[in-house]
């Protein structure tokens, strides 16, 4: 089955299928009747229109697509579950591993069968509140990559860690539960991996990929099935627009 408003783009790494769906076309009746009765009445407490109409667009692709990946199962015949946190499995597939996220008319979707992933999309737009936000969930090497970068590019900036974080997060499975100050993403000596140092989750780092959709549309993947332990002593950071 061809999900006509999914575009394949390149693997972050080997085995991981990254995937943007244009949430701008309403889904067809017949996509729309694979969503189960959950996500009907998800959908159905959207106050807009336009709210309403992305989210049924992302999850009757999705279904699609992980469908597909999960041997040609039938959309509406997958079942998901969570975990404490709300992360979201297939119940009958547990080893297709995928993340989604969405923002405005554009949604990403991971999916990977090597192991847990997270996926974060946040769209470029003017923010009043960065330096409040990055106080409470940066850590000291992102806030100083953050104040280091030109002004110009420091919502660019901010947003880009902030999407890292996510990722992250969505990929261990927790969410905002821990500390996004016990996460690293700002290394200048591993510009592709975060370090996590929680009480609870242990030291731990993850494979992280960021990128752009478009000018204005930032997304961070990340995936905890390469960690490794995190090194004693930290390395300085450094800026990045």
């Amino acid at each position: 089955m061809t999900v006509t408003t999914a575009q394949r783009l390149p693997d972050p790494w080997e085995g991981c299928a990254l995937w943007r769906i244009d949430l701008g076309i309403a889904p067809a009746p017949s996509e729309l009747a694979s969503l189960d009765a959950q996500e009907r009445a998800r959908a159905a407490r959207f106050v807009f229109e336009d709210d309403r109409r992305r989210y049924q667009a992302a999850h009757a692709a999705m279904r699609a697509l992980l469908a597909q990946a999960a041997g040609g199962a039938e959309p509406s015949t997958l079942r998901f579950v969570h975990n404490a946190f709300g992360k979201p499995s297939l119940a009958d597939a547990p080893g297709c591993y995928f993340s989604l996220s969405h923002s405005g008319d554009a949604a990403l979707l991971a999916i990977d069968p090597g192991g847990p992933v997270g996926v974060d999309l946040e769209i470029e737009r003017a923010m009043d509140d960065i330096d409040a936000m990055a106080q409470a969930h940066f850590t000291d090497a992102e806030r100083s990559a953050l104040h280091g970068a030109p002004r110009e590019a420091r919502t660019r900036t901010f947003l880009r860690t902030w999407t890292r974080k996510e990722a992250c997060l969505k990929a261990i499975g927790t969410g905002l539960s821990v500390d996004p100050r016990q996460l690293e993403t700002a290394r200048a000596d591993a510009p592709d991996a975060a370090w996590l140092d929680d009480p609870t989750h242990g030291a731990r780092a993850l494979h992280l990929r960021s990128g752009r959709l478009a000018p204005d549309l930032l997304y961070s993947v990340a995936s905890t099935r390469l960690l490794h332990a995190a090194p004693e002593a930290p390395c300085p950071a450094e800026a990045f627009a």
